[in-house]
């Protein structure tokens, strides 16, 4: 029996595909490297995400990643302002919440940022904890998360995890989740599915569940 959510923040519950994109073909440029379509960047994007970046071209011998990766998180939170949540998502979390389960969210941005966009998103109310990571540079959420589950003494095998990438499906692995991932986020329907979890079209599908 499902409990507990937990639930991923960028491409999950936040529609920042298009200012990622455009974030990153700003640095791309900037290189003289070609930009990357919608499609090849839902093909390459990855976790850490020093590995998408050099699949998109960077050259980290010639500068460190702390040089793109800074000015990319610059420009993602000017533009930040022009992302929305996803148009089922307070029907959703609603739902949820009015049906005793848990909900978190588990995320690779930074904590501070994270849960200033969550309460500009006017849902902080919906969950019962928000966990980002400690910097700007999103290596990875796999010890996040097993802190969560240590801290707040959960039972993994009632908890799902929510995501749009990958590292979603690596995350709840690791933990002992169960996992469900969402298709119109960061990363190709034809990825997500490789890895052989449930998929979802439309967040408002777990109502049915």
């Amino acid at each position: 029996m499902i409990k507990t959510i937990i639930w991923d923040w960028n491409g999950t519950l936040l529609d920042d595909l298009q200012l990622s994109l455009d974030s990153v073909n700003v640095l791309l440029k900037e290189r003289d490297l070609p930009t990357l379509t919608v499609e090849r960047y839902r093909e390459i994007f990855n976790f850490p995400v020093i590995k998408y970046y050099e699949a998109a071209g960077f050259d980290f011998s010639k500068e460190p990643f702390e040089i793109p990766a800074r000015k990319y998180m610059n420009l993602y939170h000017a533009g930040e302002h022009t992302t929305q949540l996803f148009p089922d998502v307070i029907k959703t979390l609603s739902y949820l919440k009015d049906k005793g389960y848990q909900q978190f969210v588990l995320s690779a941005m930074e904590d501070g940022n994270l849960k200033k966009m969550i309460a500009n998103a006017g849902i902080t109310d919906y969950f019962n904890g928000i966990f980002g990571i400690k910097d700007d540079f999103a290596r990875e959420k796999i010890s996040m998360g097993k802190h969560v589950v240590k801290d707040l003494k959960l039972n993994p095998k009632e908890c799902v995890m929510i995501g749009d990438t990958l590292h979603d499906a690596e995350v709840a692995a690791t933990c002992g989740f169960d996992c469900i991932l969402y298709t119109q986020g960061h990363v190709s329907r034809e990825r997500l599915e490789s890895k052989g979890f449930r998929t979802i079209d439309r967040l408002e599908e777990l109502l049915s569940f």
